[in-house]
């Protein structure tokens, strides 16, 4: 009788020892905060780009502060205050300004693809995200000349740069201009991770909110 009884003994065991793995707390490293922050980063800065490129295609101007505010986005301040993270846009005085800053801050790889970093600053308790912000091509249907974006605009004429030659006062497609810069309280991103949750893309409506007017207010 008691060695029928022994297997069910060791299979709960074996159950109680997966268990218990499962709850275990992982030890968060440097490097764990630090990818999260980029995976995070990169997906409000994939959500800020992809809306100012629908602002550029559709100019709807009750929208427009949206690119002078970025981090008023719906979307993007969902995320934002999920983490109590700042997003803010730095720009560059020139292009050799530029390249020296991203060469020296990582922000460039050897074969000259721009790239994202974050940084953990411990005193400061902040995981610091940066990525450059490049001009993008604008290929628009109903244009004569494909035109090019520039992010680091504060308004919507001045992020649609038109131009014949397709080069506007010497900006070319993939320039980098300025940067993106996002601070993550530390804590915050250690809460996610220890939650295992991701930024989310849902929204109510989109980019912009679940209706112009209100989007517009926020």
């Amino acid at each position: 009788m008691a060695l029928g009884c022994e297997p069910e003994k060791l299979e709960r065991g074996k159950e109680m020892a997966v268990e218990a793995e499962r709850h275990k707390v992982k030890r968060i490293t440097e490097e764990d905060m630090e990818k999260q922050a980029i995976a995070a980063g990169d997906t409000i800065i994939r959500l800020v780009e992809g809306a100012f490129l629908q602002l550029a295609e559709s100019q709807p101007k009750e929208q427009a502060l949206f690119v002078a505010q970025p981090d008023k986005l719906p979307t993007v301040n969902s995320i934002l205050q999920r983490y109590n993270a700042t997003l803010k846009r730095q720009t560059f005085s020139s292009e050799a300004e530029a390249q020296q800053y991203i060469t020296k801050a990582g922000l460039v790889t050897s074969d000259g693809k721009t790239q994202p970093t974050a940084t953990l600053q411990v005193r400061e308790g902040q995981v610091n995200y940066q990525r450059p912000i490049e001009i993008r091509r604008r290929n628009c249907a109903s244009c004569d000349e494909p035109s090019l974006l520039d992010y680091t605009s504060p308004t919507l004429e001045q992020l649609r740069v038109y131009s014949a030659q397709g080069k506007p006062e010497g900006l070319t497609e993939g320039q980098v201009r300025g940067l993106w810069l996002i601070s993550f309280p530390r804590q915050k991103i250690i809460e996610q991770i220890t939650l295992k949750t991701k930024p989310s893309r849902r929204g109510r409506g989109g980019f912009f909110g679940s209706k112009p007017d209100t989007a517009a207010k926020q």
